[in-house]
């Protein structure tokens, strides 16, 4: 027999994939789907099974996913014969059962159910969606046991084919779901709340306010009793448990209820982009529905009011009783999107991009300075976590804030070092704060997050609530990217940030800085000698878009050069880190002070402020990255070592 299902794998431009699946989007090819089954097929062929168990599910995996698949010649006519496209496992088995006019009844089932156990064990579907495989028992099309071998070995192999961590974690609940399903047991569905808890795996204990709330339960209970919710987790799964009810509110009000499926394939088709060979949030698209849904009163959706937005819209479309979800965006968003996407490899323009998309919708810009770099940003401060366990060393008392957290590293280690501990981190960026928490609910710790300031501490903390500040790698930030009393890069904003510290700590409380350092003496000059003449070409551009300061440069030769010390080193600060992260770090400067200028500016603005300890360092990485790229010297044009780029703090607060 003509394998048509083979035909239609590999005769394919179809990329209707589940993008939870995938890392890269760049990943995807024509040949995904095959390359999956393939997989399927490959672990089937290591489980031992006995044949007629081994038949079934070898039939139900090569057929499984066809309808992602096909020409477009082949699609259209799946399309004009009414098949659902729309949901592949149905999709799926009209076009088994079209192809194939001896065609199984188990196999038809077994295709038209798959995936529907581990979509049940996530909260998407009821377990009453499986109900047709008990229908093949009370048929006696199947016995009770062959059944039970069947799906153990089709979830087996599904699951394993994307991720073996993955089956490992959820074997024995896989196992749970298979008998209720075979033993006809389906009044055994998880309770709403239970649902809620599967469909959002980033729940913390300030979410569990809104599922205590009577009648959001009871609307929630309304919206998805009985529906399948295709493709929820990949499209709203970073959305935070309120916006999420938000969206389902607004879902109840416009859907007919003897619709079965609710699917979010339209917005994860267009929520997700590559940046730097990874699939990330498209996090321009998602602030902009983040800030509709923030206008938006739970109390107005209750009762069936939604405000409308003249920029952002929630479509809901049903076809042949599948309820269809998408945001849409106004013309002018939409373009503004595609310009920050573009625009992002040119500093100035996309600056432009972003602060137009801000204006247009109200975002404050110190919530959203690094996008897509944020990621790669947290990762890094996470990897040079061996060279800040210094700072615990000067830790006092028990109640400890690391300010500007980062990707938590710090705060894993205060709390690793002494349970007893106490540990806030606060930081003013929606999206570390967005990763943190689900950090803390994966990593099961105890660190308190606080979204605020850090100029402003005494608005989130009383006095003597803090007996540690830490400021690790921050204030270097907070220097260049706030515009305090009308000017970045103002000395009185690291004066500010702190008094605001020392406000807040006893007597014997520790401020405990880690930053960049100036080098003394600042007169001083460097030579730099570039091994790729070519990125001599990077500091003309750094001269022109560095914002701290006016820096100059001497040629000496096409890839020699002659600076100011201090200017040298914020050039290499930057060189180092490569050219993603150019467009973000020419904005900071990262030494501002001299250790001398560093402990004046101590004395004269923190009465009675005792500096336990004071001293500067090259910090690791710098080294590996730069000395393949640049040769050092001296004025006398003698190689020399690259100077301090970091500085250790300890402030106590005395009587």
């Amino acid at each position: 027999m003509e394998e048509k299902w083979l035909e239609y794998l590999t005769d394919t431009k179809e990329t209707n994939v589940n993008l939870e699946r995938v890392n890269s989007i760049k990943e995807i090819s024509n040949t995904y789907v095959y390359d999956y089954i393939k997989r399927c097929l490959n672990y089937l062929e290591k489980t031992k099974c006995n044949k007629i168990v081994y038949n079934y599910v070898k039939e139900t995996l090569k057929w499984s996913d066809v309808s992602k698949t096909g020409s477009k010649k082949t699609r259209k006519k799946w399309k004009a014969l009414g098949f659902d496209l729309f949901t592949h496992n149905i999709g799926s088995a009209q076009i088994y059962k079209y192809d194939n006019k001896d065609y199984d009844e188990i196999i038809y089932i077994l295709i038209k159910t798959h995936g529907l156990i581990g979509q049940y064990i996530r909260g998407e579907v009821p377990l009453i969606s499986n109900k047709e495989l008990y229908t093949l028992i009370e048929n006696k099309l199947i016995d009770k046991s062959t059944l039970r071998k069947v799906l153990i070995v089709l979830n087996k192999c599904i699951v394993k084919s994307v991720s073996e961590d993955l089956y490992k974690k959820i074997e024995k609940e896989i196992i749970n779901t298979i008998d209720l399903i075979i033993n006809n047991k389906f009044d055994k569905e998880y309770n709403i709340i239970e649902r809620i808890h599967r469909l959002n795996s980033n729940i913390n204990n300030e979410d569990e306010i809104y599922l205590k709330d009577q009648k959001i339960i009871k609307a929630l209970e309304e919206t998805l009793s009985n529906k399948e919710l295709w493709y929820y987790e990949v499209a709203l799964g970073s959305f935070t448990l309120l916006e999420q009810i938000k969206i389902l509110l607004i879902i109840k009000n416009n859907i007919n209820n003897s619709s079965k499926i609710i699917t979010f394939l339209p917005i994860m088709k267009k929520f997700y982009l590559d940046y730097d060979n990874k699939k990330v949030i498209n996090i321009y698209k998602k602030r902009v529905i983040e800030t509709v849904l923030k206008e938006l009163e739970i109390e107005d959706l209750l009762n069936g009011i939604v405000k409308p937005n003249p920029h952002v819209k929630l479509k809901i479309t049903n076809h042949n009783n599948i309820i269809s979800i998408n945001f849409i965006f106004s013309k002018e968003i939409n373009k503004l999107i595609e310009f920050c996407e573009v625009a992002y490899t040119s500093n100035t323009i996309y600056n432009k991009a972003v602060y137009m998309l801000y204006d247009l919708l109200g975002f404050r810009k110190d919530d959203y300075d690094r996008f897509y770099n944020e990621i790669d940003y947290l990762n890094t401060m996470n990897l040079s976590m061996s060279n800040k366990k210094i700072l615990l060393d000067y830790i006092s008392g028990n109640k400890i804030l690391d300010v500007g957290p980062g990707g938590g590293g710090l705060m894993n280690l205060i709390e690793e070092k002494n349970s007893s501990y106490k540990v806030y981190g606060i930081d003013i960026s929606h999206n570390v704060l967005e990763e943190l928490k689900k950090k803390k609910i994966k990593e099961k710790r105890n660190w308190i997050l606080v979204e605020g300031d850090a100029l402003n501490l005494e608005n989130y903390f009383e006095q003597g609530s803090l007996d540690t500040i830490i400021y690790s790698s921050i204030i270097h930030e907070l220097f260049s990217y706030i515009n305090y009393n009308g000017k970045k890069f103002n000395i009185e904003t690291v004066v500010k940030t702190l008094k605001s510290a020392y406000n807040i700590i006893p007597i014997g409380g520790r401020i405990i800085i880690r930053d960049g350092i100036k080098t003394e003496p600042i007169n001083q000059y460097r030579i730099i000698e570039f091994k790729n003449k070519d990125d001599l070409k990077i500091l003309n551009n750094y001269c022109k878009d560095f914002k701290g300061r006016k820096i100059t440069y001497e040629l000496i030769n096409e890839n020699k050069v002659k600076m100011l010390v201090n200017d040298a080193m914020e050039f290499l600060y930057t060189y180092t880190w490569g050219e993603n992260s150019y467009s973000l770090e020419v904005q900071e400067q990262f030494g501002y002070l001299t250790p001398s200028e560093y402990i004046d500016l101590i004395e004269k603005n923190l009465e009675k402020a005792n500096i336990i300890k004071c001293y500067s360092f090259l910090q690791d990485g710098y080294e590996q990255n730069l000395l393949n790229k640049i040769t050092l010297y001296d004025e006398d044009e003698q190689i020399t070592k690259l100077p301090d780029s970091t500085c250790i703090i300890v402030i106590e607060k005395g009587k």
